[in-house]
């Protein structure tokens, strides 16, 4: 890790001086962490799962309703009498009254099957919370060190177009005098050419970096300050997979699915069994007429239901729960693996970019005291413009690679701690929320 700190720290990019209120790699990360739409859509999923918590301890409530009715009737009854039939009318105004209370005593396991199911569902929902901060945090700081890559590179590629056009002139006025041929200046404006091509693709690919890094942290960038401190990673693969086994997301989220599968099993399995509620009711019926005629009943009943034959349905259905058990274990078993196999793949990762770095540093070194030797030789005649040349584009080519190898330095220590579960805006910045 030091060497690496001491690596980046020879990087033009990354020692250049820190302009006022320039934007750093913890604001990006905090801006991205509290504005960007995915992760904010990942907490509303949160908060939509613990719904499932307050609906199935509702189960565990009784429920409470009335009803009531009001209207007029007309009654019109013929009779025979000793004197002969008769006819009866009677204009009623009937309203009726009623107050139930059920409660739940027994409902086959389906009750606490419901609050496991929303538990895992929510331990889940967390989970994927916190998979998609990860993937957040991960994209803004790959997308802040691009910027600060693809800037160096447009940098450099313009400090090459102008020592091209400084040598080009140069070219001409030693052609004036007869010291080189023109095919020595046409050597020096087809490689000018060239350059300025470059640029042209370097100043692109920076314009696409700045708009995935307005895309991801939601503002434009100003003046980056380099990265000159990079997050703590684990100190041995070994260490990496038991970080990654115990505290990775993806991982947890599949355990929770897991866990979601078997309150499911519970819950069809309640179908099954018997049902018993507590079920009072209150009933008050009046007749509004010539006279008034008023009724009240009140009762309390225990209710109890078992079922005996549906079809198979039941059964069915909690036999294909118990599947989908074995089918949750087998993906958390895949997910696990391929958790063990991404943090394998990041440390390698890490440890390449850091040897790399390590010899673009070599090698931008050795570049520069070739071009000083080319330049020096040609003027004592023993070598040509066209080696210079290729010195000066050996040297522009090893500073780009240095500059791309810091920018994947740094986003590989932050994606081996994606990788293990651990990064988190406490651990990308170094700041407790």
């Amino acid at each position: 890790m030091k060497q690496l700190l001491a690596s980046l720290a020879l990087a033009p990019a990354i020692v250049a001086p820190c302009p006022a209120l320039a934007d750093t790699l913890e604001d990006a990360l905090i801006a991205a962490h509290t504005n960007n739409p995915n992760l904010e859509e990942a907490r509303l999923a949160v908060r939509a799962a613990r719904e499932d918590r307050t609906q199935a301890i509702s189960a565990y409530l009784p429920s409470v309703g009335i009803s009531g009715s009001a209207g007029v009737q007309s009654i019109e009854s013929d009779t025979e009498g000793l004197f002969g039939p008769s006819t009866t009318q009677a204009d009623l105004e009937p309203t009726t009254a009623t107050a139930q209370v059920t409660q739940q005593v027994f409902t086959g396991f389906r009750r606490s099957g419901a609050s496991r199911l929303a538990d895992a569902n929510i331990a889940g929902a967390q989970e994927g919370l916190r998979g998609r901060e990860q993937d957040v945090l991960l994209a803004a700081v790959d997308a802040y060190v691009g910027v600060l890559r693809d800037q160096e590179i447009v940098r450099l590629r313009e400090e090459h177009v102008e020592s091209l056009g400084r040598l080009l002139a140069g070219t001409r006025r030693r052609l004036d005098v007869g010291e080189v041929s023109r095919t020595d200046v046409a050597q020096a404006q087809t490689r000018l050419a060239a350059a300025r091509a470059a640029l042209a693709r370097s100043r692109a690919e920076l314009e696409t970096s700045q708009a995935r890094y307005i895309a991801i942290v939601g503002m434009p960038p100003q003046s980056l300050t380099p990265v000159t401190a990079l997050p703590q990673t684990p100190h041995s693969l070994e260490e990496a997979i038991r970080q990654a086994e115990d505290a990775h997301p993806d991982l947890g989220r599949a355990e929770s699915a897991e866990r979601a599968a078997r309150a499911q099993v519970t819950i069809e399995r309640a179908a099954l069994l018997p049902q018993v509620s507590l079920i009072g009711r209150a009933d008050e019926n009046r007749d509004f007429g010539i006279s008034e005629s008023r009724r009240e009943s009140a009762s309390a009943v225990a209710q109890f239901s078992m079922p005996l034959f549906e079809g198979g349905y039941a059964y069915s259905r909690t036999r294909q729960g118990r599947i989908n058990v074995g089918r949750a274990e087998q993906r958390t078993e895949a997910q696990r693996r391929e958790v063990v196999a991404n943090v394998t793949g990041a440390w390698s990762n890490l440890r390449a970019s850091r040897e790399i770095l390590s010899v673009a540093d070599e090698q931008v070194e050795a570049s520069a005291i070739a071009v000083e030797g080319a330049e020096r030789e040609r003027g004592y005649g023993l070598r040509s413009t066209l080696d210079v040349l290729d010195a000066e584009e050996e040297a522009r080519n090893a500073q780009i690679a240095r500059a791309r190898a810091n920018a994947d330095a740094v986003i590989a220590s932050y994606a081996l701690l994606a990788a293990t579960g651990a990064l988190t805006l406490e651990t990308a910045t170094g700041r407790t929320q």
